[in-house]
């Protein structure tokens, strides 16, 4: 009875009191106080009080002589698995750029108990960053939406520009950002790292090789890139040139003046100018105003910026007689005094040097590709946001120095929405000079945005959770992996290929050629092209065969090798049997199935029936030639030869038809 008091008590006090945060910091003897009576009966039996901590959660257990033993857990489990102050310390770190040697040092100093290096980055690996992962994918898919209703056909202006993790030649990681500057929102974020291909150990080389990357990525994702704006680096500008010519390259202004401030703090240290150092400042204000001034008509723009050197020589009118000012009369500044303090002659190597700062073919040239309002400031604004989660001072390994950079990509998008919209509230202005401007700027100062993409982190880490539960018992299962079960159909599919053609290859092998439809013919006793038309009727053989042909019917004459009638040729026919066998076997061995094999087996072996065929002829004839004189030899050898000739042709033929439709008719069956 007194337990239920105490639960309808406690019930009543939950409704009574106010909202409280989800975590609160308790002193350690403060809460054991609580643990004086039992909290299950509420008398003063406790025998032993235990507990065990578990990075920021701890669990206490008591030994009550009155009721069961218990147990009381400081913190829920997420999915019965990790305990929820613990996973929520990791996602607020991360995702506030907090690193975790600096929230080790913050528990120690508090005395605050807080999870093990190791329990944090294994929290990070499973829980956080998949979540991050998913957060950051729908984020792009959003800002992909936004760019795209914006331009509709347009097409988009870019702004480009890279950071690098550390200064100078040694930086490990680099970042190039690629931001629409309709919206200001970062489209694309391509990271690069110092042992790339393509790279190959030369840092200086990711900047390049990172625009390349990101402008085919976009084309790729069907984006129409109007324009390109990028700090003055001549291995971009001539990559944009090659390999992008369709695209508008346009300079930032900032980087552009850069290069002139250096060389005029260079030249002012010198004894010989001491009036540059006078004039530097108000050269840098009259390039940003010119720039700033005539956006549409560069040329006057740039004529305006020449008339500097007339300017600091005391002239400013009548510019008509100056040979490298057109187009422009005068100054458009108002009266000045007669003062000569501070000018420049004409006649002086001060004046030549700088006419040749203000004459530098690379700045004129730039000037003309500056667009006002078309800049890489908002990338400027970026990669200090990428500070604040990736500071410099700490190197990273490509894999964390990527994860950095989504957090980074997040909230830089997050406040360019919240501007677009206008939500964000102005809690105050200063008034500040900036450079190139007529009048002061307003500095606003503005109130702290909601970042409501880091308790989407958050919200999605039960889901982690729940996916790799599932996982587990797929894999203590014994079940495939989706990369297992990919590669296991693949190899399948590879099987069934090879047993395809294997069996392709048995059924082509119990086949045999057929000859008459290869010359032209059918099966099963039809009329073959022979019949008609031999094919071979177009060999002829040449002299030289003629005469080899004799001289082999001679020794077969000698011999008594050509015995019997015209189909029964003795050895000389079963020797010429043979090598066809031979030549058919040859035949099929080079070239298999193909034409090749089967040419040999055809061709070949009719020249070698000629041969025999002439050998065969009449060997009587030949026998009584070395008696008779030789004039009335040579006459008698020509008559026999036409005879041969002609005896050879018709027996050759009748021979191949007969011997091409019996195989046909023979393959046929």
């Amino acid at each position: 009875e007194s337990s239920q008091q105490t639960i309808d008590s406690t019930e009543s006090i939950d409704s009574t009191l106010p909202d409280l945060p989800p975590y609160l910091l308790i002193s350690s003897s403060s809460l054991l106080n609580l643990f004086v009576r039992c909290p299950s009966c509420g008398d003063l039996s406790i025998n032993s009080i235990s507990f065990s901590t578990h990075g920021s959660a701890v669990v206490l257990k008591w030994k009550c002589d009155k009721c069961v033993n218990s147990s009381w857990p400081s913190q829920p489990r997420l999915c019965g698995r990790f305990y929820e102050g613990n996973a929520k310390i990791a996602t607020a770190a991360h995702t506030t750029g907090l690193s975790l040697p600096r929230l080790a040092e913050f528990g120690d100093v508090l005395g605050l108990a807080l999870p093990a290096p190791r329990t944090e980055y294994d929290l990070l690996s499973k829980l956080v960053l998949p979540a991050v992962d998913i957060v950051y994918e729908r984020h792009m898919r959003q800002v992909e939406s936004i760019v795209r209703n914006v331009a509709r056909r347009r097409g988009i202006d870019l702004s480009i520009d890279g950071r690098y993790s550390r200064p100078g030649f040694t930086a490990l990681n680099g970042t190039i950002s690629f931001i629409d500057l309709e919206t200001n929102q970062v489209l694309l974020v391509v990271n690069m790292h110092k042992y790339m291909r393509g790279i190959d150990g030369i840092s200086g080389r990711m900047e390049k090789e990172g625009v390349r990357v990101g402008l085919k990525k976009l084309l790729a994702m069907l984006y129409e890139i109007r324009s390109v704006s990028t700090d003055n680096d001549a291995k971009i500008g001539k990559m944009l040139r090659d390999d992008f010519k369709a695209i508008k390259h346009l300079l930032d202004f900032w980087h552009l003046v850069k290069g002139i401030n250096h060389d005029l703090r260079e030249f002012a240290k010198k004894k010989s100018c001491p009036n540059i150092k006078y004039w530097r400042k108000k050269l840098i204000n009259h390039a940003h105003y010119v720039h700033s001034k005539f956006a549409k008509s560069r040329k006057l723009g740039m004529q305006y910026w020449l008339s500097a050197l007339a300017h600091v020589t005391g002239r400013h009118r009548h510019f008509y007689k100056v040979p490298f000012l057109n187009g422009i009369v005068k100054c458009k500044h108002s009266r000045l005094g007669s003062s000569a303090s501070h000018l420049i002659k004409r006649d002086s190597d001060e004046f030549q040097q700088l006419k040749a700062v203000i004459m530098k073919p690379t700045f004129l040239a730039g000037f003309l590709r500056a667009s006002p309002k078309k800049n890489t400031s908002p990338n400027e604004c970026f990669n200090s946001i990428i500070n604040l989660y990736a500071p410099k001072r700490i190197a990273r390994s490509p894999k964390w120095y990527g994860e950095l950079i989504k957090l980074a990509h997040l909230h830089y998008n997050t406040l360019a929405q919240l501007d677009m919209l206008n939500l964000r509230e102005e809690l105050g202005s200063s008034s500040a000079k900036v450079i190139g401007r007529e009048g002061e700027a307003v500095k606003r100062k503005m109130a702290k945005a909601d970042h409501a993409w880091r308790r989407d982190v958050w919200a999605e880490i039960p889901g982690v959770i729940e996916k790799r539960k599932l996982e587990l018992f797929m894999r203590k299962v014994g079940a495939p992996t989706d990369r297992e079960y990919v590669l296991a159909m693949q190899e399948v599919e590879k099987e069934d290929e090879v047993a395809e053609g294997a069996e392709e290859r048995e059924e082509g092998d119990g086949v045999e050629s057929d000859v008459s439809e290869e010359l032209g013919g059918g099966q099963y006793g039809e009329e073959v092209d022979s019949d008609h038309n031999p094919v071979m009727e177009a060999i002829e053989l040449s002299d030289a065969e003629d005469g080899e042909s004799e001289e082999e019917g001679g020794a077969e004459a000698a011999g008594k090798e050509g015995e019997g009638s015209e189909w029964d040729e003795g050895e000389a026919g079963e020797r010429w049997r043979a090598g066809r066998e031979g030549e058919r076997g040859r035949g099929r061995g080079r070239g298999g199935r193909g034409g090749r094999g089967r040419g040999g087996t055809v061709v070949r072996p009719e020249v070698t029936a000629v041969q025999a065929t002439v050998s065969a002829a009449d060997p009587s004839g030949q026998q009584g030639l070395a008696e008779e004189p030789k004039e009335k030899k040579k006459k008698e050898e020509e008559e026999e030869m036409d005879e041969d000739d002609y005896s050879s042709d018709s027996t050759f033929k009748s021979t191949q038809a007969k011997r091409v439709r019996g195989s046909g008719r023979g393959r046929g069956k």
